[in-house]
């Protein structure tokens, strides 16, 4: 008996076949994370070969010190979950402006193409990871971008909020653990010509301290920067300052505080 064999039913079926193994591939290709898929200028927003558009049930989000010195390494936490639906997969990505990112201890997560991804799908949530961040060697602001996946598979997406560091010179931070606002007074004092003047933020915030002659005319300026909660300590350099009594003033929120120094040449 002679089997007759459509040609075009042959090609049909092989067009078929190829769209099953793409879309297969299409669901499972980021099984072990993928990066680029971020709000960071250049990159392909979102995972967009599973869902065309971001799901607002999927909760993305990173937290940790809004303030590094140049070259410190800060630990910082995401946390992908979805406020409704299924939740039985799902990943991330994460990308830096600057600086270096790393992954310390954590497991489940690994360095692809420089940013923070998934080694494998996650599969229970509320998940959270550490990662680091190392700052650069320069002063400045650096974003934080992530996008997280959560769902059936495949898994919903969405962006979280970008989170900013700002990399500042000279402002160095000596505890974490601060219950109330404070301004100490400034050391050495009397000094000749550069001090040390310590202060805390129970809460993250824009911090400003500025200097004073004795007659109440503003002479400089020595933090104005967004800081984390803690406690931090800032050298001032008064070498351009005439020998006499000074104020500096320091707010941050609704907080002020004064204190008096005196510079003797």
């Amino acid at each position: 008996m002679k089997v007759k064999i459509s040609f075009k039913g042959t090609v049909i079926g092989l067009i078929a076949l190829l769209l099953l193994i793409g879309i297969t591939e299409e669901i499972y290709s980021y099984a072990n994370g993928v990066a680029g898929r971020t709000l960071k200028p250049g990159s392909t927003n979102g995972c967009t070969c599973h869902q065309s558009s971001s799901n607002s049930a999927v909760l993305v989000s990173v937290t940790g010190p809004a303030t590094l010195n140049p070259g410190q390494v800060g630990t910082y936490s995401f946390t992908v979950d979805r406020s409704s639906g299924t939740k039985s997969t799902g990943g991330i990505d994460i990308a830096t402006s600057g600086g270096t990112l790393g992954i310390g201890t954590s497991t489940g997560i690994k360095i692809s193409s420089s940013e923070v991804v998934h080694s494998a799908k996650f599969s229970s949530f509320p998940m959270t990871k550490s990662f680091t961040l190392t700052a650069p060697a320069t002063a400045g602001p650096i974003t934080l971008y992530c996008t997280g996946a959560c769902g059936t598979n495949p898994p919903n997406w969405n962006n979280g909020t970008n989170f900013s560091v700002n990399v500042v010179s000279g402002i160095n931070p000596i505890s974490e653990v601060v219950t109330s606002y404070s301004l100490s007074q400034n050391f050495p004092n009397p000094f000749n010509p550069t001090t040390t003047i310590s202060f805390g933020i129970p809460k993250a915030g824009l911090v400003k301290i500025t200097v004073y002659d004795i007659t109440g005319k503003y002479v400089a300026e020595i933090v104005n920067t967004e800081l984390s909660a803690g406690k931090y300590n800032t050298a001032w350099d008064a070498s351009s300052l005439a020998s006499g009594v000074y104020f500096y003033k320091i707010q941050s929120g609704d907080f002020t505080d004064m204190k008096k120094m005196t510079l003797l040449k």
